[in-house]
């Protein structure tokens, strides 16, 4: 317990100003704290202390037979509280008093115990200085009322931390400038406070997904206060709610019997937050996501539990579910990611990583014109990373920005390969979200055309519907400058987010891919080749080519070339292939179009 709230701790020796306000509320002048030296004095050594102790844990037993179950922690109290005659109001004291006296509320100890025990050491002093007297003395009475006061001024202080610090409290690093997490202190403690009791931790992030497009910035912190506060509603005395980021906290569920109930709590927040929350006079809906664990199944440190929840909210966040318990394939994934982590950078460096080429073809003609290049790597273990989670982890080693460039930089030395040999085509290369809000990229661009001394006509830059800008804004002036280079924009996987008519708006485009989804299902589905015909028609009326990904037989083929569907790619005409067979594959496939088209 610090004695004032948030404030540094006064220098050792002195009182803080809410510790020196509580004494002379309770009259405790330097006159009575110098009766209770003379008392310390009076009732000193080992075993005047050991009385002391027992006196104040038989009255707690006594009082509540239960708690013979938290005994180690009600002896670490009354052992610090008897030293009260001693202590003097000391910094160090009180705060070890005040730790142990959090720790016992964690157990759900009633707000009035420290006054029920500051009476009994009362009781006990007076006990102690009329043994073998029929009176006291005068400074005998001072020492009582001094002894009784320091006690319930000690209890008041105990009061308020427990206010300040106590039920539900929460602990905000992240408003505060950024600082070190608090997280992994306060999960040490509450395991430490544990022994082998059950400790749950859940951690909860407001879901970025595309429907939250729509909301500023100050919303979307609204929205998260306001779903925080029904968190909060929701929880015990004892719990803690520690802010992790600026949309992001964990929950600390101290002293449990069974894991059951850390499954419980994370199902019955997940289920609140469900509901809408009023924000701005609107109704809105918090998407949530949460991941849970618990103590000792899922470890026994704080670096074990944080990471196991942090494993499970990120697989919340990426399957699109409300809640996920942490399990042995998350840890089978962690391991997996672990080693691939290590490997990245010497792929990166060694040219263990590939592009391979996808071909699109014009649908008017039947001809090849291009093709879009995805990301292939194989890990040391003979194993298909797959291509999606190659950009997450270039990001969580920090190594995107290397990633885009080698990207950039190998796009443009595949097309200038493929000039060489005869072969003019239009690539297309996918970006991440954060390339699009990178103003340096454009320059990055610039560079790799002028070293590869390709045409900018010839490269096109797909942005993923999917992803989420931080700042629609930005991404649309670096997506400007990019075709002010000659540089073509499109936008890939349309269609199966909420933000699609939002982009067309917001960001100059060239281009719209529309997913496979809907693609792969016209053949079987009257609703599907609707979808996909209104969308050829919106991207012609926006004055966008069209490209349809995921034709898997020559049926869609024809039904997109009726659509006036400008291009496609898919399986039917073939899958991805090493940048080194695509010029023969063209050739080949552009003389039986050109054989097709006279006969």
């Amino acid at each position: 317990m610090t004695p004032v709230g948030d404030v540094e701790p006064p220098a050792s020796g002195e009182l803080s100003a809410e510790v020196a306000a509580t004494l002379a509320r309770y009259g405790l002048d330097e006159r009575a704290r110098s009766a209770l030296r003379a008392y310390s004095t009076h009732d000193s050594g080992e075993t005047a202390h050991q009385k002391r102790v027992e006196s104040l844990v038989d009255a707690l037993m006594a009082a509540d037979p239960g708690s013979s179950g938290r005994l180690h922690e009600l002896r670490r109290f009354a052992d610090l509280f008897a030293s009260l005659p001693e202590a003097d109001f000391s910094v160090d004291w009180l705060r070890e008093l005040g730790d142990a006296w959090h720790a016992l509320r964690r157990y759900g100890d009633a707000e009035d115990m420290p006054f029920r025990v500051a009476r009994v050491l009362a009781a006990h002093g007076s006990g102690v200085l009329l043994l073998d007297n029929a009176s006291l003395s005068a400074l005998e009475v001072e020492i009582v009322g001094a002894l009784s006061a320091a006690g319930m001024a000690v209890a008041d202080l105990l009061a308020h931390a427990t206010a300040l610090h106590g039920a539900k409290t929460v602990i905000d690093a992240v408003s505060k400038g950024g600082q070190e997490s608090q997280l992994p202190a306060w999960v040490t403690a509450t395991l430490d406070d544990a022994g082998d009791g059950v400790v749950g931790l859940m951690m909860l992030r407001l879901h970025l997904g595309p429907g939250m497009l729509t909301l500023s910035h100050g919303q979307r912190d609204e929205l998260w206060e306001t779903a925080l506060e029904r968190v909060r509603g929701l929880l015990r005395d004892s719990d803690v709610l520690i802010r992790t980021e600026l949309h992001g906290c964990a929950v600390l569920l101290p002293r449990l019997q069974t894991h059951a109930q850390v499954m419980l709590a994370a199902n019955k927040v997940a289920h609140a937050l469900k509901a809408p929350l009023a924000v701005g006079g609107a109704a809105m809906r918090a998407m949530v996501v949460l991941g849970a664990v618990w103590s000792p199944a899922h470890g026994r440190s704080a670096e074990e539990l944080i990471r196991c929840v942090e494993l499970a909210v990120e697989a919340a966040q990426r399957e699109d579910k409300p809640v996920v318990l942490f399990d042995d394939r998350l840890l089978a994934v962690a391991k997996w990611e672990a080693r691939i982590e290590k490997e990245f950078t010497a792929a990166l460096e060694n040219g263990h990583l590939s592009l391979h080429v996808q071909p699109q073809v014009d649908l008017a003609s039947g001809r090849c014109i291009g093709g879009e290049l995805l990301l292939r790597w194989t890990d040391s273990q003979g194993q298909a990373v797959p291509p999606f989670r190659i950009p997450e982890v270039a990001k969580r080693i920090g190594a995107a920005a290397q990633l885009t460039r080698w990207l950039v930089f190998a796009t443009c030395h595949i097309l200038a390969d493929l000039r060489r040999v005869g072969v003019d085509v239009r690539l297309s290369a996918n970006l991440m979200g954060r390339d699009v809000m990178d103003r340096e990229l454009p320059l990055l661009v610039e560079q790799a055309v002028n070293f590869w001394r390709v045409p900018p006509k010839d490269l096109t830059f797909e942005l993923t519907e999917g992803m989420m800008l931080d700042d629609p804004a930005v991404g649309a002036e670096v997506m400007r400058h990019l075709i002010d280079l000659g540089v073509s924009t499109s936008i890939d996987d349309f269609g199966i987010g909420y933000s699609s008519i939002l982009y067309l708006r917001q960001l100059p485009l060239h281009e719209l891919k529309i997913d496979c989804v809907f693609v792969g299902a016209m053949s079987h589905s009257k609703q599907d080749r609707e979808i996909v015909a209104s969308l050829v028609q919106l991207a012609h009326a926006l004055g966008l080519k069209v490209v349809a990904e995921g034709v898997e037989d020559e049926d869609t083929f024809g039904m997109l070339r009726r659509m006036g569907c400008d291009r496609a790619q898919g399986y039917w005409i073939s899958r991805a292939m090493p940048t080194t067979e695509f010029a023969s594959w063209l050739q080949d496939w552009n003389r039986r179009q050109s054989l097709i088209s006279t006969a």
